[in-house]
């Protein structure tokens, strides 16, 4: 694997914490000194120069000429739109967004129940949605531009089933050799069962998104608002994470591989045991990261004896097996929704969400974290990314060839709304 140089920054929040904390017994001790991530001073609200009041859930993607896509949901007069804005300019400025879903239809986006883009790799761009409908279950959409997102085909629906039912969570892949994969949580399965019974579908396009195949059952009686992802092997594999609900309401990731296109899929394997039980579902899916022969996963976790917070575990197996997984989050409270994703210039980058608390107990507000991973496993210590002095959501990254990252995330606007923030930085010397 590519030398990619560690990472370990001191937030300003952390620097007492995190310089004497102790990594949890029973995890692997794999955080490192390095550079740090300088940010600029102030994040700004993006959208706030054109006059856009209210913004939520970006989806962050850089393409390597240096164009950067924002994709938000926009609220007006109840309405809420899925519009993507781009920047030419680093995110010095951004044009009004290009609204994706028809006038008067709502996008359902809420928590990690919100839009995924996706980059090709020429001048592609594929846009998956939940959209609600009249009669309540919302539609999972698809649309795609062959030009950089000047033009957009028509608005279709992936789900092939008969029988209205609950889908959503959805997240959208692109395989090495073009084929795009949808994975969901879809309720058709449970319609007349007593008991609760989500489960994960898929469905691919093999012809850039001209159309979608048939949704195939990857999974049955799974956590019911995690989202589930996708990433793809050297070889040809998919691999399909999620939640799996197992004896006694433990919910613990788990990850199954198809090696057929993602006909079929062997049984499940579990990634640590965490043993976390908790009586509903988190809403808080994995995220994974296929680099040369190396699988990742980051996700959340209550469980057991240990702290709650973000771990990080990896496959050179094809997820045959995981390595014992690294407590990410230590010194941060509340740590949650990991995201990652690799760079242009092949930097592993995680980027969370969390509070610190000082030394008096003092609370911080929620704020998003970036860090770096090297190739073999060693994390640095996250970076907090300045914000407003107000909480914030669900953040995303995107990092260029040059040592940079972008980072978005969801803020309260101040007037009852919310707003999509950015911040740039650099990775140090």
């Amino acid at each position: 694997m590519k030398n990619i140089g560690l990472l370990l920054v001191s937030a300003v929040f952390l620097t007492a914490l995190s310089a004497c904390s102790d990594i949890e017994e029973g995890f692997a001790d794999s955080t490192s000194t390095a550079p740090a991530y300088r940010f600029e001073p102030n994040s700004r609200a993006i959208f706030e120069p054109l006059q856009i009041e209210s913004s939520r859930h970006p989806r962050v993607a850089l393409r390597a000429a240096g164009r950067l896509f924002v994709m938000g949901v926009h609220t007006e007069d109840r309405v809420s739109r899925l519009g993507l804005s781009y920047s030419s300019n680093g995110g010095d400025s951004f044009t009004p967004p290009m609204f994706l879903t028809e006038p008067g239809v709502s996008v359902s986006s809420h928590g990690e129940n919100n839009p995924s883009l996706v980059l090709g790799n020429a001048r592609e761009l594929y846009v998956l949605w939940e959209q609600e409908t009249e009669g309540g279950e919302p539609d999972l959409m698809f649309r795609r531009s062959l030009d950089l997102g000047y033009r957009f085909d028509p608005p279709f629906k992936v789900t092939d089933k008969k029988v209205p039912s609950r889908n959503g969570f959805a997240s959208l892949s692109i395989a090495p050799n073009g084929d795009l994969y949808a994975a969901w949580l879809d309720d058709r399965d449970g319609l007349d069962d007593p008991d609760p019974n989500t489960s994960v579908y898929l469905a691919k396009s093999t012809d850039q998104g001209v159309s979608f195949g048939r949704n195939i059952r990857v999974a049955q009686k799974v956590c019911d608002c995690c989202r589930p992802p996708v990433a793809f092997g050297d070889e040809g594999e998919v691999f399909v994470s999620w939640r799996q609900i197992f004896p006694g309401s433990i919910r613990d990731m788990v990850v199954a591989t198809s090696r057929d296109g993602g006909e079929t899929f062997a049984p499940p394997v579990r990634v640590s045991e965490d043993n976390w039980e908790i009586k509903g579902c988190p809403h808080s899916g994995p995220s994974l990261l296929q680099v040369e022969d190396r699988l990742y996963i980051a996700w959340f976790t209550g469980g057991g004896d240990a702290e709650p917070g973000i771990r990080l575990s990896w496959s050179d197996d094809g997820a045959a097996s995981f390595a014992p997984p690294v407590y990410v989050s230590s010194g941060i409270v509340y740590a949650n929704h990991p995201v990652l994703s690799q760079s242009f210039d092949g930097r592993i980058l995680l980027v969370f969400e969390g509070r610190a608390v000082s030394q008096e107990e003092e609370w911080g507000p929620v704020t998003a974290y970036v860090t770096e991973i090297s190739d073999d496993g060693v994390v640095g210590t996250p970076t907090a990314v300045p914000g407003n002095g107000v909480s914030i959501s669900y953040p995303a990254l995107a990092g260029d060839h040059q040592k940079g990252v972008f980072v978005a995330w969801t803020e309260p606007n101040g007037k009852g709304g919310s707003q999509i923030v950015m911040s740039r930085g650099r990775r140090g010397h």
